[in-house]
């Protein structure tokens, strides 16, 4: 276990492995309850960003090494982790929805489907499919929180960039241009031959 934890690259692979496998269990869940009136398909739009971002990053993680490709990654990694959260208390307050409401009035008490003209477009079905969509998206939120804070400590390790920065500074050497062939410029300023 040691070793993985001090090799940056397989383990963040190892970690986006186990995310894409909450990801597609997300996925299934977003399938249970994509009939929930009004959120359903942006459930099922999540499940397909999750996947999305696990098939991306594999790819920037093994082939595009590139400072640009791994701070897309870190940006990316970062705004998903949130939206997990986002996600898991959305789903876990509606997974507490209720199908009746009882109405007492002078007559007696009366059960009344909530979706049935009490409130328009609600709908209470499936909440174990809910609650199944809250979890993964817990642990959606876990795994993308672990691998967005260890891909900021070992971007370093990742990123296969040549050149960057390092002729910038006080140890650089200073920009000359190459005198033309055949000119007797000799890198000092020319006098102005302009009359003023």
């Amino acid at each position: 276990m040691a070793d993985i934890l001090a090799d940056t690259p397989r383990f963040l692979s190892s970690l986006l492995g186990i995310s894409s496998l909450a990801s597609f269990a997300f996925f299934i869940s977003a399938c249970t309850v994509a009939g929930t009136a009004n959120e359903g398909f942006n459930v099922v739009i999540d499940a397909l960003l999750y996947v999305g971002f696990c098939v991306g990053g594999l790819y920037a993680l093994t082939r595009s090494q590139s400072g640009v490709a791994i701070g897309f990654l870190i940006g990316t990694s970062t705004m998903l982790c949130l939206h997990s959260l986002q996600t898991a208390v959305f789903w876990g307050q509606l997974a507490n929805c209720q199908e009746f409401i009882t109405i007492t009035n002078a007559a007696g008490e009366a059960k009344m489907d909530i979706g049935s003209g009490v409130i328009a477009h609600y709908s209470c079905a499936g909440q174990a499919g809910m609650r199944s969509v809250c979890a993964f998206a817990v642990i959606n939120f876990l795994l993308l929180g672990a691998f967005a804070g260890a891909l900021i400590r070992g971007k370093d390790d990742l990123v296969n960039d040549i050149g960057g920065y390092d002729d910038v500074g006080a140890g650089a050497a200073p920009y000359s241009i190459p005198p033309p062939t055949g000119s007797t410029y000799n890198g000092q300023a020319q006098p102005s031959t302009a009359d003023l």
